[in-house]
Formats: C-alpha cells, structure tokens, sequence
C-alpha cells in the first residue's frame, strides 16, 4: 500500500470512529429519555416475533423475516440519531410485511414477486377495491374487520405517509432533521410514536390474513398479544371469544 492510500484509511478510520462516538452518545441519551416508549416499542416487536415463528411454515415466512430484520435495522437507527434512515427503514418494513401478507393470498403475483418479476406496489396493498383491506378480502379472511376496515387501513397509510415524508426530503420534516449527529427528543420520540403505530398495523394485517386458518396451538400463542392490543375492536372480541358487551370504545 502507497504512503498516501495508507494515509487516506487512516483518515477515514478517524472520521469513521469519530461517528461511532457521536451515535454512541446519541445512543445513551435516546434510550435514557425515552425508556416507556422503548419498551411499548421492544413489547409489539416482540408480539410479532411471536407471529413469525408461528407462521415459520408460509411460503411468505422469508419475505416477513426480511422485514422484520429492516425493523430492527431501523430500531438501531433511530437509537442512533440516524433518523432519516431509521424512517426508511420503517418503511421498508411496512411495505414488505403488508406486501408480503397481501400476496399470500395471491400465490402466482406473490412468487413473481419473490423471483424479481413483479414489483408490488403500496397502492395495491392498500387498494379499497381489491387490497388487504378491500371488502372481497375481508370477506374471505375475516369478515368479522369489515366494519373496522377503514380506521385500520387508515392507521397503516399514516404510518406509511409519515415515514415517506421523511424520506423525500418534505420542507417540514427536513427543517427538523440534524445536519449532524445530535438528540432531538421530537424526532426521536416521533419516530417511537410511528413505530408502535406501525408494528400495531402488521399485527392487525396478520390477524386479518391468518387468524381463522392457524392451528390450535397457533392461536394460543398470539392470543394474549390480540387481547392485549385489539380487545377494543369488535373483530377481535369475535375471534377471541370475548363478549362483546365488555369491549370500550
């Protein structure tokens, strides 16, 4: 190596390094600050954890592990004062869990989607017409959302939406955003606020799609996570075998 490629890493490891610091700091600040909204956090992504492993056997399983590993990448971004990654990542994993759940029920899109063929758009996914919580859809997989389709598609385009405002560069939100690494608690705690809110939304997919064809053993492991989470929603209280008189509004 020439005196000046070895002079060149030297430099890069020391800029390299000193960023390491910076989000080591970010790090200790963010997970000080904000220790409730982590865990509701760390406690959804877990609840989901759970619904991967039951649903191991889908064709779809490695699609849904892939996303979940872009959650976790986006976790350790936002932890790190890396927030417009943090809510790209975010978004990788909306559209690639509801992508991945959506094409479930269409095997022949869903495997060109996996050999690189189709490109799945959000605007499928989340089509009224024919999309995840399209009546035709609910209508085979769980009649008992219908009523409920609007506000739960709703919640999971606001997630989208807020994590796209980010990523292109919207006036507001790149007025906020750092131009070096440092803690800014309003994005920090935003982008917690849009996770939980977007974890909430998968699960909810996952219920929707797979709820009535899992086995007993299945159900028995997500059903705490549900009753915990949705025992307001009317679909819930039905699948659960939860009297509806007791659900809140």
């Amino acid at each position: 190596m020439s005196q000046w490629s070895a002079e060149n890493a030297s430099s890069v490891e020391k800029a390299m390094l000193k960023l390491h610091r910076s989000c080591m700091d970010h790090i200790e600040q963010a997970t000080r600050s904000n220790e409730p909204e982590i865990n509701q956090v760390l406690h959804l992504e877990a609840d989901l954890a759970t619904w991967l492993g039951v649903l191991d056997s889908q064709p779809e399983s490695q699609q849904l592990r892939s996303a979940h590993r872009d959650f976790g990448l986006a976790f350790y971004a936002a932890m790190s004062g890396l927030y417009r990654q943090a809510f790209s990542s975010l978004r990788s994993f909306l559209e690639v869990t509801a992508g991945a759940t959506y094409l479930s029920a269409l095997e022949f899109k869903r495997r060109q989607w996996v050999s690189g063929i189709l490109d799945i758009s959000w605007s499928s996914i989340t089509s009224k017409e024919d999309g995840i919580y399209s009546a035709p859809f609910l209508k085979e997989f769980c009649p008992e959302a219908t009523e409920e389709r609007e506000e739960m598609l709703e919640s999971l385009k606001q997630a989208y939406r807020r994590c796209s405002e980010y990523i292109h560069g919207n006036v507001s939100t790149s007025q906020m955003l750092p131009a070096n690494i440092s803690y800014r608690e309003e994005i920090a705690k935003e982008w917690l606020s849009v996770a939980a809110s977007a974890l909430t939304a998968t699960i909810h997919c996952l219920m929707v799609r797979y709820y009535k064809d899992l086995p007993e053993a299945g159900r028995g492991a997500v059903e705490g996570s549900l009753e915990e989470q949705f025992s307001h929603l009317i679909s819930a209280r039905q699948l659960l075998g939860l009297p509806l008189e007791e659900r809140t509004s």
